[in-house]
């Protein structure tokens, strides 16, 4: 959720003061009253602008108190009150302040439906927050609005807001699936700022939609079973029973996304069948397991949303079946392993007690109780976690570190088809969810010549993350497809690099630049090393020991081995 909204808090800097034309002009009449409100969220502006989300917020709720039914206000406070969400860390005081600023927001619309700053605030939040809180269609309605707002009256909108709204409809657009709406609002936008960075974006974002709208090789014939199930559904399209058959049909055939959709659509038919709730949380672990990949740069909150999909199935079936160990079992088996944001370890664990306790098999109670183990390391972790991150200079903290840290291993050269660059390091530290990372390589002058590896998120969003900036930077997302991997956590990881370029030529002797960036998320920790290496005949080393989140980087140069050498 935070990560999603910090867009909100760039864009917003950029739009302020174009926010501020457009808030005298909504005023208007007034002039003694119109100052007033004006000072407020100049002062407001001011103490945003130096990074002061908080102190604005109470200038805004002053400002609230003494003109309650002036919508504008409502409007900034709103906005200010999610910038101050996208900042925190604390995954439940984000919620709090996204729920709060959505209160003064909705009050901001009523108060004024017309107002194109409370359109836009409240577009901007709906947009931008993860798709589980519900509030994507009413977001694309409210940046509809203030286009049609500004078609009607193209003095009240500012031109710079406007480029923000169909920039965020487009992107909008794109998580529902409506991808011509997005082709057409990211013209908008390079029609409206032909002098902007957002241009290169949309024409990238444009290209990509078209890539994606290439006609699709043909499907497999469905099979018989399938085919045969169809027909029944289509002659009784209200039948759960047969929606659920053929949801089964559809998972055994490992068509999980079709799976999903019918079972969805037998849900919505007969709300009390446990057996559907159990088929789909199966379909949707199926969905899950593929991990990070390239829908991911489409919409980055994939995998945040359907961990809360999945647990709401899972609460569902035990709900309508408290006594069924099987759903007990396996809500407890998935709450341990869902991201900690998803807030069901406590309830996971009662779940796992319960099972514990109950007559079911020893070989079931003892599945639990090793997921029960895992519940309270994952809680011990937590607690590791809270060191680190409020007292980073404590003994404690040093602790911490030092029990994390793992021991150093070595390359096995012989293995390998010299000259070659052997990358050791160690990521000294594990958070609620395994860091972003990457190593790659730059040449003495700093221009980037070759990514080695990069975490499954980062490598797939590509510029829709913010994690690894020094490597977004340096490399400009130019090589990912081959070195993307699932995501590396504490531990000694040995990455090895073939002396080739991202374009796959050979490069030349000389010096150059190894660098490993790791940044971890609730903790917000991060940690960027690099060691110069020279290239050339001779063997070669380099040690980095500096910091804790990659407290050792060994990079070594094997030239080539000669006839008979070792």
């Amino acid at each position: 959720m935070v990560h999603s909204l910090r867009g909100i808090e760039e864009e917003t800097m950029r739009s302020l003061t174009g926010c501020l034309v457009v808030m005298a002009i909504i005023l208007g009449a007034g002039i003694a009253q119109s100052q007033t409100l004006e000072e407020y969220v100049k002062k407001a502006e001011d103490y945003q602008k130096s990074d002061k989300l908080e102190q604005a917020a109470k200038v805004m709720e002053e400002a609230v108190a003494k003109y309650p039914g002036d919508s504008a206000a409502y409007s900034y406070l709103g906005l200010y009150l999610g910038m101050q969400a996208g900042r925190t860390s604390d995954f439940m005081e984000a919620g709090r302040l996204v729920q709060r600023s959505f209160e003064m927001l909705d009050k901001a619309v009523s108060l004024d439906p017309r107002n194109p700053l409370a359109r836009y605030h409240r577009g901007l939040m709906g947009v931008n927050v993860p798709e589980f809180l519900g509030k994507l269609e009413d977001g694309i309605k409210d940046l509809e609005c203030l286009i049609e707002i500004s078609e009607q009256s193209p003095d009240k909108v500012a031109k710079d807001i406007l480029v923000s709204a169909y920039n965020h409809l487009a992107q909008a657009y794109q998580k529902g699936k409506e991808k011509q709406k997005a082709k057409l609002a990211w013209e908008k936008v390079i029609e409206l700022a032909p002098e902007t960075d957002l241009v290169g974006k949309a024409e990238k974002n444009i290209e990509k939609l078209s890539e994606v709208e290439q006609p699709q090789p043909e499907k497999k014939p469905d099979s018989a079973v399938i085919a045969s199930l169809k027909q029944k559904v289509e002659e009784e399209p209200d039948n759960p029973d047969l929606l659920l058959e053929l949801g089964k049909a559809y998972a055994d055939a490992r068509d999980f996304e079709e799976a999903e959709k019918t079972l969805k659509k037998a849900v919505s038919i007969d709300s009390t069948n446990v057996e559907i709730y159990k088929r789909l949380v199966l379909v949707l672990g199926e969905l899950a397991a593929k991990g990070y990949d390239e829908r991911i740069y489409e919409d980055t909150d994939l995998r945040t949303n359907l961990a809360f999909e999945v647990m709401g199935v899972l609460d569902k079936a035990v709900e309508l079946a408290p006594d069924d160990t099987e759903m007990r079992l396996s809500r407890g088996m998935i709450g341990v392993q869902m991201p900690f944001f998803v807030g069901k370890l406590d309830q996971a664990m009662d779940d796992l007690n319960w099972v514990i306790k109950s007559d079911a098999a020893d070989s079931t109670k003892a599945e639990a109780l090793y997921w029960l183990g895992a519940a309270y390391q994952k809680k011990a972790m937590t607690n590791w976690i809270k060191v680190v991150s409020d007292y980073p200079d404590s003994k404690a903290s040093r602790t911490v570190f030092e029990s994390m840290r793992p021991a150093v291993k070595h390359l096995d050269v012989a293995k390998y088809r010299t000259p070659i660059l052997a990358i050791d390091f160690v990521l000294g530290f594990r958070d609620e969810l395994p860091p972003q990372t990457a190593v790659w390589i730059e040449d003495r002058d700093g221009q980037f010549v070759k990514t080695v590896y990069v975490s499954g998120f980062s490598g797939y969003a590509k510029d829709q993350q913010v994690n690894l900036p020094e490597w977004a930077e340096s490399s400009e997302f130019s090589d990912v497809d081959g070195v993307t991997g699932a995501s590396i956590d504490v531990g000694h990881h040995i990455y090895v690099w073939d002396l080739k370029d991202h374009s796959g030529k050979k490069v030349e002797s000389g010096e150059y630049t190894i660098k490993v960036e790791v940044a971890y998320w609730p903790s917000l920790q991060y940690q960027l090393v690099s060691a110069n290496l020279e290239v050339g005949k001779k063997e070669v080393k380099a040690v980095v020991e500096e910091g804790n989140l990659i407290p050792y980087m060994e990079v070594k140069y094997y030239p080539e081995r000669t006839e008979g050498g070792s």
